[in-house]
C-alpha cells in the first residue's frame, strides 16, 4: 500500500516525533529530548528525514535539529550526591566557609550541604572534627 509506513520507519519516527493523525507526524522537543538522553543521535533523524525529500529540509525542521542537538546534551550527570540538610544556617555555614570543606561539600540553600557520593567519609571525618554528627532520617 502506498503511504504505509514499514516497520523501521514507523520506528525512527516514533522515536523523534508524535503521529498527529494516521499519516503525519509532528516533530516534539519532548520525545526528541528523551531519544538523546537515551543515547541515540538526532543526525538518525536528520539522515531519515533527508532521505525521503529531494528539498532541503525547511529552515524549521533544520532549527529544531540544531537546538535539540546542543539542548539534549546541555546537562550532564557526573556522580551521586547527598543532600545534607542541616539543623539550622548557621551550621551549614560553619561547615561549609571552612576552607578544609571547600573540596566536600557546597551549598545548597540556606540549610542545605550537597557531598558528593565519594566524597562521603572524608564529610563525616571533617564534620567531627568541629563537633558535628550525621544521622539518616
Amino acid at each position: 500500500m502506498e503511504g504505509k509506513l514499514s516497520t523501521e520507519e514507523f520506528l525512527t519516527l516514533d522515536t523523534w516525533c508524535v503521529e498527529a493523525t494516521g499519516q503525519s507526524w509532528r516533530l516534539d522537543r519532548g520525545k526528541a529530548l528523551e531519544a538523546i538522553e537515551k543515547g541515540h543521535d538526532i543526525a538518525e533523524l536528520q539522515a531519515f528525514l533527508q532521505a525521503r525529500d529531494d528539498q532541503p529540509l525547511p529552515e524549521t525542521v533544520e532549527s529544531f535539529i540544531t537546538t535539540t542537538r546542543k539542548r539534549g546534551k546541555a546537562l550532564t550527570i557526573k556522580g551521586t550526591a547527598l543532600l545534607i540538610d542541616c539543623e539550622d544556617a548557621e551550621t551549614a555555614a560553619m561547615i561549609a566557609t571552612r576552607k578544609e570543606a571547600a573540596s566536600l561539600c557546597l551549598r545548597a540553600g540556606d540549610r542545605q550541604l550537597v557531598v558528593r557520593f565519594e566524597n562521603e567519609e572524608k564529610f563525616r571525618a571533617l564534620i567531627r572534627s568541629l563537633g558535628v554528627g550525621i544521622t539518616r532520617r
